[in-house]
């Protein structure tokens, strides 16, 4: 089999730990990772019925997410217990941003860009259907799916909204917002090798700009004393430390240092003639600490 296209990250040899094992996981195809739907079902029952079928299931931790070993099918969505809502298929490092916003019950939540819903979700289980999610998503066709799985996992505290998360108003203020915004999802590489594009310098900027408009949009959409937590899947410094960086700088957001049960490093202190004093605040999940796809968080706090 053709070897994947490692090359386009050299780039970050200096910055990410362990490099040659990063570049290892990478020639790896990611693992499927899900998560039970505890609003419909008890997890230790699922997960009995799934090891009846056949299926390996390898808990992380103390956290409701299992690394599936091996399977009787060939994806894992095409059993009975998916259609009827009793798990998710959501990677590890998915998982970490909605863990570092750290939802109540109760709470009002505005997840920008919400499609298809693997955060959202985890939001309304943690939540347990209590409070009110605001789920928003430029792409009107993404909401289709983003709808789908609320309604199949049994999801009552969701609102769908469709506007752009850039400059959209979205009529109130939140305690809690989550900016998974979109990116040049580098660290999906694993899931599709040979199909992976990425972004070259200029597409790195160009995303970079977007993102700080969300971020801006974001703000406005804070409560005072508000937490806002902004992920990506990508590793590129612009796309992540330079956008907090803007975040502190020019909108006066305060980083808070989070921890969350995941293996992860903390951020890039350097790149190029850029420095990022809040490096040690921000978090970054690589697969090769963890078998999962690529991740970077961070939360803000608005004085």
């Amino acid at each position: 089999m053709e070897e994947p296209p490692l090359k386009y990250f050299e780039v970050y040899r200096s910055i990410i730990p362990r490099f040659e094992d990063f570049l290892m996981s990478l020639q790896t195809m990611q693992p499927y990772w899900m998560r039970v739907n505890t609003l419909k079902i008890e997890e230790e029952k699922l997960v009995g019925r799934l090891e009846k079928k056949g299926f390996v299931l390898e808990k992380f931790g103390e956290l409701n997410a299992y690394k599936i070993v091996e399977m009787p099918v060939k994806h894992p969505g095409a059993t009975i217990e998916y259609s009827l809502g009793y798990y998710y298929i959501q990677d590890l490092a998915s998982m970490a941003p909605v863990l570092a916003l750290q939802p109540e019950e109760g709470d009002i939540i505005l997840d920008m860009a919400a499609a298809p819903g693997s955060k959202t979700t985890m939001l309304a289980e943690l939540m347990r259907n209590t409070g009110v999610i605001v789920a928003n998503d430029a792409n009107f066709r993404r909401l289709k799916s983003l709808a789908g799985n609320i309604e199949r996992l049994g999801i009552t505290n969701v609102i769908i909204v469709n506007r752009d998360a850039r400059t959209s108003s979205f009529g109130v203020k939140f305690k809690k917002i989550l900016l998974d915004a979109p990116c040049s999802g580098e660290g999906t590489f694993r899931k599709n090798p040979w199909g992976f594009r990425g972004a070259d310098e200029r597409g790195h900027r160009y995303l970079a700009e977007q993102q700080k408009m969300m971020m801006r949009n974001a703000v406005r959409h804070l409560e005072d004393g508000g937490i806002l937590v902004y992920s990506t899947c990508t590793y590129h410094p612009y796309e992540n430390e330079d956008v907090v960086k803007y975040a502190v700088k020019e909108l006066g957001l305060k980083p808070v240092e989070v921890d969350i049960p995941i293996p992860h490093t903390e951020g890039v202190k350097r790149w190029g003639e850029e420095e990022y004093e809040m490096h040690r605040e921000c978090i970054r999940i690589y697969p090769h600490l963890v078998d999962t796809g690529g991740m970077f968080i961070a939360v803000l706090a608005k004085k």
